[in-house]
């Protein structure tokens, strides 16, 4: 152990069994209501354990780990300096209930020296472990019913020369910041986990996605997450296009979409890759993919390079007509007639179409010399149709009633003063 380093059960004591009236944290107790931390923990009641960035370096007591934390189901020990396998073999033992442990980012010998007891964890997380591949391998051997493996935050040799399965029992791998710059790097690792389901290899610098022969050695690969990639060519989508296993797709925040709308992202990427139920988190629809296939050939109609999906769903919808383009934001301004018969005025005006109705009775004042709080207003359509404006309207924009241009504003002077 590193000097000034804790021991694990001296964390665990000082965090979780000073018998005082402070909270108790980041624990979950069952069965002792209105026991002390102590008498719960003695009594095997303790069952989330979180002592990470603790600088704990080593396990102290064993005995006294078995007896305070052997029903720990959870136990989250990153950020630490555990180095020794002799360690984690001592906590896989005395905690026969554990479920989850994180030993990320610690110093973990490259090497196993130690034996292991088998253990029926079924999450490890070793972020930032930087553990070689036959290292892994013997650790996982142990582990017969881990199904998640979490390995972010580490570097992966290219050339490592273990080719055997690392692990057949992982269905779900986590490959964050890991640094891969190419598909054939996340490749050389996931291909080493045979059952594979789920991947994910967010935040990385990835600039390419290629459909290879050791993709299709993965026949359970269901789900693959590209957030915050580097991904920047339509290439790689044709290349999802191909890994027909891949139906629940994540990609959101990568170059390639900044451009566009967020209806394009959702149209090309669908009307791309066939197979696809699941997007970004969000359910496929029949009715959803007809109308982004639709869209993908409305798109694509009018450019000289075309994708290679393109003639396949044209073969599937025909050719589609151009939509109309309309545009359904409001007027700003519009030419009228202002007529007041009082006044003997009958002119033509350009008005803006943003003020209240109340603030359109101000603006006239001085064109019919009349104090808008003795206006009547009338609005007289082409069409034949009429507005009488009455102070329930006089806070309503002028844009609300779409008034077109040489349409006819009549103002009448009212014997009593509006309210």
């Amino acid at each position: 152990m590193e000097e000034g380093c804790s021991t694990l059960v001296r964390s665990l004591e000082q965090k979780y069994l000073d018998d005082d009236d402070d909270v108790v944290q980041d624990l979950l107790f069952t069965g002792f209501t209105g026991c002390s931390p102590c008498k719960m923990a003695s009594q095997r009641a303790l069952e989330l354990l979180v002592l990470n960035n603790m600088n704990i370096g080593t396990i102290g007591d064993s005995e006294k780990l078995a007896t305070l934390a052997s029903h720990v189901s959870e136990a989250d020990l990153g950020w630490n300096q555990i180095s020794q396998w002799s360690d984690v073999a001592c906590i896989l033992k005395n905690l026969p209930h554990l479920r989850v442990l994180n030993i990320g980012h610690n110093p973990l010998n490259p090497v196993i020296n130690h034996e292991l007891p088998v253990s029926t964890l079924h999450t490890i997380i070793l972020n930032g472990t930087h553990l070689p591949f036959k290292t892994l391998q013997s650790f996982l051997s142990i582990l017969p019913k881990v199904t998640e493996l979490h390995m972010s935050d580490n570097q992966f040799n290219d050339d490592d020369d273990c080719d055997e399965p690392i692990s057949t029992t992982v269905k779900t791998i986590h490959l964050n910041r890991c640094g891969f710059q190419r598909w054939s790097s996340v490749m050389n690792v996931v291909k080493r986990f045979p059952n594979v389901c789920s991947v994910f290899v967010c935040e990385n610098p990835l600039k390419d996605v290629t459909h290879c022969k050791q993709f299709d050695q993965l026949p359970f690969w269901n789900f693959l997450n590209l957030a915050k990639t580097s991904l920047d060519s339509w290439t790689s989508l044709d290349h999802l296009s191909k890994m027909t296993s891949i139906t629940d797709l994540r990609i959101p925040n990568i170059p390639l979409l900044d451009s566009l709308t967020n209806e394009e992202r959702l149209h090309l990427i669908i009307g791309r890759i066939h197979q696809l139920r699941v997007l970004n988190g969000s359910k496929i629809t029949g009715e959803q993919r007809e109308q982004s296939e639709r869209f993908f050939i409305r798109y694509y109609q009018e450019q000289k390079e075309k994708p290679a999906q393109y003639k396949t769903l044209i073969d599937k919808h025909g050719n589609l007509e151009k939509l109309v383009s309309i545009d359904l934001t409001p007027k700003k301004d519009a030419i009228v007639k202002l007529v007041c018969e009082e006044k003997d005025v009958n002119k033509e005006i350009t008005i803006s179409l943003e003020p209240t109705i109340l603030k359109f009775m101000k603006f006239l004042e001085p064109k019919v010399c009349v104090k808008y709080t003795r206006m009547k207003l009338f609005l007289f359509r082409t069409d034949g149709r009429s507005e009488d404006f009455t102070s329930s309207t006089y806070n309503m924009p002028l844009h609300y009633f779409k008034i077109e241009d040489n349409d006819t504003f009549m103002v009448q002077v009212c014997r009593f003063i509006l309210p």
